[in-house]
């Protein structure tokens, strides 16, 4: 039997460069947080000392703060007052956005600004994993800034409660999912009917009939979602949407599913809304054909937003090349 090789319990494991800079960066956060007495308000010059990169480790102190950061509304401290300047009707101060998984620090969106016009077609434009999505999640009202101001139609968000915030999407917005979020239990027709029903202004609301027949769906009216194809569920949360017809139209990835031909019906709908209604669309893709119908231009990579264009001629979408044509 041959005898074990004592210098091998001797020797160090070999690390990678992330391991050795993940241990480097927890040693680092323990130091700090011992040093330094961690609150509310000098928590992120905290965090954004430890380092430069998108994704480390905190100690569990400095965890549990960003935590009840994230998930509460912020403490008034003269912000809340804040509204909206000159034609705008969605205004972003210097937001960042940090996702934390159990002590693992994530920064999402860093810094940003923006301005969006009302009765504005705006494009976020980006790859995957980007940020585009978080941004409008953020500008929605479906997640909160980690800093920042998020001021949409004179209230800025990030002060306002979760049951406010719900209220406001209620009044105020119209979401066309990436993921449809049909409710499984209603047929096609009452999934489109909760669009109207949120919509207390009757002016607003549209003819559900032609809805139904500009998107050739009519015979689909008593399917459920399970019953149907995924461009069909997506036909179904855009025409929900649309038959709200709230002042902001959130979309994101609202043609990721359809055809051609369905791709154009919708930029179409949603273009004739922005005419005739002076309706704000805010939409994201990562199809640059797109950006010729919109008034601006938003363009977002890891985090950061490299560029705005402003388009003064936009084009009518049957004008357009989606697919390279």
């Amino acid at each position: 039997m041959n005898k074990p090789n004592k210098n091998w319990f001797k020797k160090k494991p070999k690390l990678s460069p992330e391991e050795t800079q993940y241990l480097d960066l927890r040693a680092q956060t323990s130091e700090l947080d011992t040093k330094n007495k961690i609150t509310t308000k000098n928590i992120f010059e905290f965090v954004n000392s430890l380092s430069d990169v998108n994704s480390f480790s905190v100690s569990s102190k400095v965890a549990r703060f960003l935590k009840k950061i994230a998930k509460y509304k912020r403490k008034k401290d003269g912000g809340e007052k804040l509204i909206n300047t000159g034609d705008n009707i969605i205004e972003v101060k210097d937001v960042s956005k940090y996702y934390l998984t159990a002590n693992v620090v994530t920064k999402v969106l860093k810094h940003i600004n923006l301005e969006i016009k009302r009765g504005e077609i705006v494009l976020i434009l980006g790859v995957s994993g980007g940020g585009k999505s978080t941004l409008l999640n953020l500008i929605s009202g479906l997640d909160r800034p980690t800093l920042g101001h998020i001021i949409v139609n004179n209230i800025n968000l990030p002060y306002y409660s979760d049951r406010t915030l719900t209220k406001f999407r209620r009044d105020s917005v119209s979401f066309i999912f990436q993921n449809y979020n049909l409710l499984e239990n209603l047929n096609t027709f009452d999934n489109i009917m909760t669009g109207v029903w949120l919509q207390k202004d009757k002016s607003r609301r549209l003819n559900l009939t032609e809805l139904l027949k500009t998107y050739d769906m009519t015979e689909q009216i008593n399917k459920f979602p399970s019953q149907m194809s995924g461009g069909q569920q997506q036909r179904v949360s855009i025409m929900r949407a649309l038959a709200k017809n709230a002042p902001i139209i959130f979309a994101d990835e609202p043609t990721g599913a359809l055809d051609e031909q369905t791709t154009r019906i919708v930029l179409n709908s949603l273009y004739n809304i922005n005419r005739n209604l002076n309706t704000t669309v805010v939409m994201v893709s990562h199809n640059p054909a797109m950006s010729a119908m919109c008034h601006r231009v938003i363009h977002i990579d890891k985090g950061i937003i490299k560029k705005i264009d402003i388009n003064q001629n936009p084009l009518h979408p049957d004008k357009i090349g989606l697919y390279n044509e």
